[in-house]
């Protein structure tokens, strides 16, 4: 299942380069380059997985799912530039502005945002009014009330400690935000009670801070050839983590404790139709990079 969700991503995302990038185009060149470079597509099958449990056609959601890939690439390609993290390494491979120029990456980051929200837009499976919803949707996870935001904040806790607080704020925000979207959009067009939405939300809540909490694990933890970047680059940057807010063991601990929360909640109003989330999520959770 989780194969046939990943090969209908990477067609389709081959595609929509092929439809909205000129193919002599360098920036379309460094936009494939990042894009196209092996992503677990944890993004897509998160929408594709909503939309299985609710009873929907996951097929018909693959201009969504696509276009939350290109907008998560896009936060990638800028996240790793010199005057953000300025990470010389993405996926075991020079970071975009490493193996194109800086300002050709740039670019690339930038088409891809466009070039996501215009996917979703042009979705043939929704109505005008469902599209509209999703890049509404698309636009408020992603922009200065949502992952910006959660950017910003990143790169102010740079220079000085984050509290408990502080840090859920940047994590909600930076990598949350396009977590529970995905959740939204996968729910699109769907009938469900308030009760059932709601698990869907504190799930996906859950799922995001998770995900953060394992990254900050693997980077004490794990190897650098798995993870595909240096390891440890949290500490020597006397950035605030979860692991040095909490511990290594308490960090574990709240992994646990946020993904058994979420699952008994999800569980509950969806039953058996949401085991193939609950357990697709679980893997993550126990993921090695």
């Amino acid at each position: 299942m989780i194969n046939e969700f990943l090969q209908k991503t990477e067609q389709e995302l081959v595609k929509n380069c092929d439809l909205y990038f000129y193919s002599d185009s360098q920036v379309n060149k460094a936009a494939r380059y990042s894009l196209l470079n092996a992503g677990k597509r944890v993004r897509a099958m998160f929408v594709y997985l909503t939309a299985q449990m609710c009873g929907a056609d996951w097929e018909k959601y693959t201009d969504f799912a696509c276009g939350v890939e290109m907008i998560h690439c896009y936060s990638l390609i800028h996240d790793d530039l010199p005057c953000m993290d300025n990470d010389d390494l993405r996926r075991g491979k020079p970071s975009c502005h490493k193996a194109f120029p800086e300002n050709t990456a740039l670019l690339a980051g930038d088409a891809l945002l466009g070039c996501g929200i215009e996917t979703a837009a042009n979705s043939k499976e929704f109505s005008v009014e469902d599209r509209l919803k999703a890049v509404t949707m698309m636009c408020a996870a992603m922009g200065p009330r949502g992952m910006i935001y959660g950017q910003e904040l990143d790169l102010k806790y740079e220079t000085e400690k984050a509290d408990k607080e502080q840090l859920a704020l940047i994590h909600k925000n930076k990598t949350g935000q396009l977590i529970s979207l995905c959740g939204k959009l996968g729910t699109l067009g769907c009938t469900l009670t308030a009760e059932q939405r709601n698990a869907v939300d504190v799930f996906f809540a859950n799922t995001g801070l998770v995900f953060q909490i394992v990254d900050d694990i693997l980077d004490v933890e794990g190897s650098e050839e798995e993870l595909g970047k240096p390891i440890g680059s949290d500490n020597e940057n006397g950035k605030s983590t979860f692991i040095t807010l909490y511990g290594l063991e308490e960090s574990k601990r709240k992994v646990e404790e946020l993904t058994e929360e979420a699952n008994e909640l999800l569980y509950s109003q969806f039953g058996e139709k949401a085991d193939n989330l609950i357990n697709y999520t679980k893997m993550l959770s126990q993921r090695k990079k």
